[in-house]
């Protein structure tokens, strides 16, 4: 992959500000909106910029988030229904997401709650032919999918004494992941491996450094045979967030050919936060409003903006991993606003997203009512770019 997957040729840039510029003009006229209601301009819920689905690897993309990453219970031994209201995943949930027109699909799964405690820490065998079903599913469908090892909480809080083995246990994980998902049944243009969801805690910067290197090798290097080509996915520390791509050091073995670097992308937290059980204090946030004004843009498009600064360097696909905001507090059209316009921002970087998430607490899916919510799914595919 070029620099070109980061702004296009000339006539994509030409392409862009004309867009921008009638952004512009819609967005004075959005100003006689009555008082209170979203300002957007209608324009960011369409292809704004002329993103091409195709021009990235993972283009527009949902997160099965809240199925394989949820905490086993007695009720749901495997995690899958414990946070989503019992609802397991099924074959056509993945036919509802690809006639929407997404790309990708990201697979977050909570491997650390399913391996032995002692080594050579076996992952259960049940819960691995469940995932292995699941992205058999994906494939079959056109999908790409991204793989990742998701809510290792031990790992983060356990404390320095502990990070040792825990490493060996996360090297343990993907050993046993590169045998399960070789490149021979599982190609390298369709499946991709993200090392480390949201690095936080004990793994700070300087860890989290040191075990990229670490893993890169043991996929490329001790996987070799079955791991040719395959793409890797790395995130930033300090919760996966933008500004650690200051301190995101990659291996040389890493290019932009064989790695993708995502970010997640929750600002205003307290905004997309607000009364999540699992946010602290976020009850004092219940209200909070982002309409679209200039004012709400700003910091939004300095944070984007950063990311292409860093990438100017590198090259890289940059991945918007994750964003999304909470739908039990926030008002329908902030939260359709909100998810249109950082969308359509990245797309007009020349990022590829995946939306969190597809039926869970921010889902664009009401499995009870089977039907997607219109103020979420308008937001993030246009009509037009529909199958």
């Amino acid at each position: 992959m070029t620099n070109n997957s980061l702004w296009g040729n000339q006539r994509r840039v030409i392409t862009v500000l004309v867009a921008f510029a009638f952004c512009a003009i819609l967005s004075s006229c959005a100003g006689s909106a009555a008082p209170g209601q979203a300002v957007l301009p209608d324009a960011y819920y369409a292809n704004l910029y002329q993103y091409d689905n195709g021009q990235t690897f993972l283009g527009r993309g949902l997160n099965l988030g809240n199925f394989f990453d949820a905490p086993p219970s007695r009720s749901y031994p495997m995690g899958e229904g414990e946070w989503n209201g019992g609802f397991a995943l099924v074959e056509a949930d993945l036919d509802n997401i690809k006639a929407m027109g997404f790309k990708s699909l990201r697979v977050p799964v909570r491997w650390a709650d399913h391996i032995a405690p002692t080594a050579p820490y076996q992952i259960d065998p049940v819960f691995l032919a469940r995932v292995k079903e699941v992205v058999d599913w994906s494939l079959a469908r056109g999908f790409v999918v991204v793989l990742n090892v998701h809510h290792y909480v031990s790992m983060m809080n356990d404390g320095p004494a502990a990070l040792p083995g825990h490493r060996a246990r996360l090297s343990a994980i993907w050993d046993q992941l590169c045998d399960a998902f070789p490149t021979e049944d599982y190609p390298a243009d369709a499946l991709v491996f993200e090392l480390l969801n949201e690095p936080n805690g004990t793994v700070g910067y300087a860890s989290w450094n040191s075990i990229i290197a670490e893993l890169a090798e043991l996929i490329w290097v001790d996987h070799a045979g079955s791991q040719a080509g395959r793409k890797i996915m790395v995130g930033t520390a300090n919760w996966g967030g933008v500004s650690g791509l200051k301190k995101l050091e990659l291996p040389s073995a890493c290019s932009p050919s064989n790695t993708i670097v995502t970010v997640h992308y929750y600002e205003p937290y307290h905004f997309t936060h607000q009364g999540a059980e699992w946010a602290p204090g976020s009850t004092a946030w219940i209200g909070i409003r982002w309409r679209g004004t200039e004012a709400d843009k700003a910091p939004l498009l300095d944070l984007l903006d950063s990311v292409v600064a860093w990438n100017l360097a590198h090259g890289f696909e940059i991945y918007v991993g994750e964003f999304g905001a909470y739908s039990r507090y926030v008002r329908p059209e902030d939260q359709k606003a909100w998810t249109a316009f950082v969308a359509r921002e990245a797309e007009r970087r020349g990022m590829s997203w995946a939306y969190w998430e597809y039926l869970s607490g921010l889902g664009a899916y009401d499995p009870v009512a089977k039907r997607w919510r219109a103020h979420i799914i308008d937001a993030l595919i246009p009509v037009e770019d529909r199958p």
